[in-house]
């Protein structure tokens, strides 16, 4: 076994995602199970971002106000002066900005990885752009799907028909176009006084919520005396309306038959696919800037760029002597080759090209902080995909053939979802330290001149990178210690294998 000192770099790299893929996904089997069905893609090299780049995931997509600091004619920092027109106008432009963040964030994880040459555990990330993005493809599946005829029995239906009656009423009504006396249905007295007392609350709560907003911005001191003087007054109508609601305006009873309604009614297949198709709907944006669509996704937990719970992890010459003795099919990949090279990139959108330098690594050691992401979709159901009661619609010749994944590992090449991301993998504050490091950054940054970045499989050392619209340089500096990276970085993400899928039990015959 060769020692660290000897070893090339693509050998050095494929024992030190080892590491990292042994840290994240494999269990020891009795406390934490290891995966069977995930797979790390890693991005080659990593992608930098700024922990502004998530502040939609923290404060939304309604934009606020941000004051800016500047020195006065007196040379004291003060805030900026600004007048309520310049103070929405900040607003509105923050407001576009949370929208543009949430939409490129949302594109960058609507993909499908290509899963197709995968060697059990990791593969360059490569997109699977032949059957679209991911919401494309699910969007489809809802579209073009049928469920297992589950029809509500005789009882059950009887029993949802004798609930709606308690909440609607037929009547007889004259067409004043025709004449004609026509059957029509409308609420039931019951829902007539829950929709009046509800009423009554609405307006109560937002008669006291308008008297709190106004006295917390002071809009006026009338706002704020009348606050201070009638808050109590304004609470007593609130919580009155709510009592009368309760006791007159039959709020528990409609609740309670309503409730029961859906609990019955969710037991049919078409009515729960009826309502992933509503979530679908619900997530759907349109971009400010393309006028295209997106679907809201985001990462959990929100704060995660700025949380202090990140794991520090470190690489050294002792990990490779352990990790290179262990079978390396159990995180090689076909086409790793060169994975460990240095590659220059030139700027934010220029060509790349490999490095071969030569490296010292008999005293190696590559630290950072690491953080596992998950990313949320709530418009994506992945446990109807993986039931047995669906299948593409047999009667559509464009998709009773297909096939999300055909279950095997690799996928076949015609498998239109054979994975999906679940989550991303964050480094930040990476120190990589060699024997001839000062020596390799000077040869790198004499390479990439002037608006170049550089990497070292898949992680982003330093450079230029674009994000969106606008081309950023990360930070990074050397010193006889090694090189040092700030900031945050996606390395890579750790996908999904789907099972077989459509897969649909052979027992069901009947089919909507």
């Amino acid at each position: 076994m060769p020692a660290a000192a000897n070893v090339v770099p693509q050998d050095l790299m494929n024992t030190m995602l080892g590491k990292i893929y042994d840290v994240i996904v494999n269990g020891d089997g009795t406390v934490v199970p290891k995966s069977e069905d995930n797979f790390f893609a890693w991005c080659t090299p990593g992608v930098p971002y700024e922990a502004k780049d998530f502040e939609f995931l923290t404060q939304g997509l309604t934009g606020i106000y941000k004051p800016r600091m500047i020195i006065n004619a007196e040379g004291k920092e003060v805030t900026e002066p600004l007048t309520d027109e310049q103070r929405e106008a900040e607003i509105a432009k923050d407001t576009s900005a949370m929208y543009m963040q949430a939409e490129q964030f949302a594109r960058l994880v609507d993909l499908i990885p290509d899963a197709s040459g995968i060697d059990d555990t990791h593969v360059r990330m490569n997109v699977k752009n032949n059957e679209g993005t991911l919401s494309d493809v699910y969007e489809e599946v809802l579209a073009f799907s049928q469920v297992a005829n589950t029809e509500l029995s005789a009882a059950d239906k009887a029993r949802i028909e004798k609930f709606r009656q308690l909440l609607q009423v037929e009547r007889e009504k004259e067409n004043l176009a025709t004449g004609e006396m026509v059957k029509v249905l409308e609420p039931s007295p019951l829902v007539k006084a829950y929709n009046d007392k509800m009423q009554a609350w609405m307006d109560a709560a937002l008669e006291y919520n308008s008297a709190r907003i106004d006295a917390l911005t002071a809009s006026t001191p009338r706002a704020v005396h009348n606050w201070a003087l009638n808050a109590n007054v304004l609470r007593s109508k609130v919580r009155f309306a709510l009592n009368d609601w309760v006791a007159n305006g039959y709020k528990l009873e409609f609740e309670g038959i309503a409730a029961r309604i859906d609990q019955m009614s969710s037991r049919d297949l078409s009515l729960l696919k009826a309502q992933y198709k509503d979530a679908l709907a619900k997530a759907r944006l349109t971009g400010l800037t393309s006028g295209s669509d997106f679907f809201f996704t985001a990462l959990a937990p929100s704060n995660f760029a700025q949380s202090r719970g990140w794991t520090r992890l470190s690489f050294t010459n002792k990990d490779y002597d352990y990790y290179s003795k262990k079978a390396t099919s159990s995180w090689g990949a076909s086409g790793m080759a060169n994975f460990g090279l240095f590659h220059i990139g030139g700027g934010a959108k220029g060509s790349r090209s490999q490095l071969d330098t030569k490296c010292d690594f008999s005293s190696f050691e590559l630290a950072f902080e690491i953080c596992q992401v998950p990313i949320v979709r709530p418009w994506f159901k992945s446990n109807f995909l993986t039931s047995k009661t669906w299948r593409f619609a047999q009667g559509n010749e464009g998709f009773k053939t297909k096939f999300l994944s055909d279950g095997r590992q690799p996928p076949h090449r015609d498998s239109m979802m054979p994975a999906y991301p679940t989550s991303m993998i964050f480094v930040r504050n990476l120190r990589l330290s060699f024997t001839n490091v000062s020596s390799v950054a000077q040869e790198l940054e004499s390479k990439i001149g002037g608006g170049g970045g550089f990497g070292w499989g898949p992680f982003h050392i330093g450079g230029g990178y674009q994000r969106g619209n606008q081309e950023r340089t990360s930070r990074w500096h050397k010193d006889s210690q090694g090189i040092t990276i700030e900031g945050l970085q996606c390395i890579g993400y750790k996908c999904h294998l789907l099972p077989k899928a459509p897969n649909p039990d052979p027992a069901i015959t009947s089919w909507v």
